[in-house]
């Protein structure tokens, strides 16, 4: 059976860039979309690479925010505009595969197993949709390409904003074995202290396991 080549594009930092085009005086300052805190919402829903330096935090709320940052600049969220850009978005995809799964508003898987007869390899497809989104759309991308779901998103995750990752079969214990076991899709916080307490810190280390033990200590 042939290899299948996946692609992860991942929108980059979506709801504070989305708004940003509307706004575009701020763009060289510190910016988060955040609720309303009269609501009791008042969290930060996005934010820019700017604000994200100031150690500002996604779901932290507003006045931790600009505690750390003073200078932060506060957007509202428009989801009816995110919405309508993520659609725009699954529309370029849709120009190069028809298998296409959505993860939430701003992610999506691609299979262009099938495509690269027409547009090229793997990375080449990856780098023609990067170009499209920034120069049709105004907001950015991050592509991971795999030979499966889970590598793709890590590859995705790799280089930010506004680039391309590639994880193969030659390389990808060099480039992924050394990750924290909870950069992996679906480990979160209560699962990689369990794996912890087995000696199990990295994702190199979780390779070695036998099923068995993983039974046991995760359960089915």
């Amino acid at each position: 059976m042939k290899d299948r080549t996946i692609l992860h594009c991942d929108l980059n930092n979506f709801f504070a860039s989305v708004s940003l085009l509307d706004n575009p005086t701020f763009y060289n300052m510190p910016v988060a979309v955040c609720g309303n805190a009269e609501d009791r919402h008042g969290i930060v829903l996005a934010k820019n690479d700017i604000a994200k330096s100031y150690g500002v935090k996604t779901a932290e709320a507003n006045w931790e925010a600009i505690s750390k940052c003073p200078d932060l600049v506060i957007l509202k969220p428009d989801y009816k505009k995110y919405c309508e850009y993520s659609a725009k978005v699954r529309e370029i995809y849709e120009r190069y595969t028809d298998i296409i799964e959505p993860f939430g508003i701003d992610e999506c898987w691609l299979d262009v197993t099938g495509s690269k007869l027409l547009f090229g390899s793997g990375e080449e497809i990856a780098h023609k949709i990067r170009r499209c989104v920034k120069n049709e759309l105004g907001v950015t991308i991050s592509v991971g390409i795999s030979f499966n779901k889970i590598f793709a998103k890590l590859g995705s995750d790799m280089k930010k904003p506004d680039a391309v990752t590639v994880i193969s079969k030659e390389n990808f214990k060099e480039k992924v074995w050394g990750l924290p076991v909870g950069d992996l899709l679906f480990a979160g916080k209560k699962t990689v202290l369990t794996l912890n307490r087995i000696g199990v810190f990295n994702i190199g280390d979780l390779s070695y396991c036998d099923e068995k033990t993983l039974k046991k200590v995760l359960g089915v």
